[in-house]
């Protein structure tokens, strides 16, 4: 198995797979790929940006259309919304854009401001804002990235293959030993 081949013919399909599960990441690595040749990087910055906008746009409708009931099944969730209202109306433009930059809000912010009822064009057109700077900055974190290691280790291309290996070995041993030793537990009088 190339890898280098693996990420070239999937890089789109890993970027929208990768944003599902975490973005930042799943853009930094965009961008080293773009460094490598395997996209253009104006190409995996909008594709990043249009998933993670509509992403968003989902989460936004989810709070808006089952908003009470989520608050009802999650409590901490009506807390929160309780305290980001009233910033909201002084700075809601902010917030909107802002809320993916801040860590542990990038799903849960867009279904509390959903839930406060923002105006869907308010949302629709900060949202986009956000999600642009919010792709170009971390797929050019991921672009620089790839430059600066290119440079400063040149010569490891080669090892990839090996450190692939190496690290599906790893976690297939540690895997054997976590199921060796609850079984262990579990036959232990």
């Amino acid at each position: 198995m190339d890898v280098s081949a693996l990420l070239q013919n999937h890089v789109y399909m890993a970027i929208v797979l990768g944003s599902l599960v975490e973005g930042e990441t799943t853009v930094v690595l965009a961008g080293y790929a773009s460094h490598q040749g395997y996209a253009p990087w104006w190409a995996v910055t909008l594709l990043a940006a249009g998933i993670n906008f509509s992403l968003d746009q989902g989460y936004y409708a989810l709070g808006r259309w089952r908003g009470d009931w989520l608050m009802t099944r999650v409590p901490r969730l009506r807390s929160g919304v309780e305290r980001v209202t009233p910033l909201l109306h002084r700075h809601r433009a902010w917030v909107i854009f802002g809320v993916r930059f801040m860590y542990g809000l990038r799903t849960a912010g867009p279904v509390a401001l959903g839930i406060a009822r923002v105006p869907w064009r308010d949302f629709v057109l900060f949202n986009a804002l956000g999600a642009s700077v919010w792709a170009v900055v971390f797929s050019a974190l991921g672009y620089v990235f790839g430059k600066a290691i290119a440079t400063a280790l040149g010569q490891i291309a080669h090892y990839e293959a090996l450190a692939v290996v190496a690290i599906l070995v790893a976690g297939l041993a540690w895997f054997a030993h976590y199921r060796w030793r609850r079984a262990r537990v579990v036959r232990t009088p």
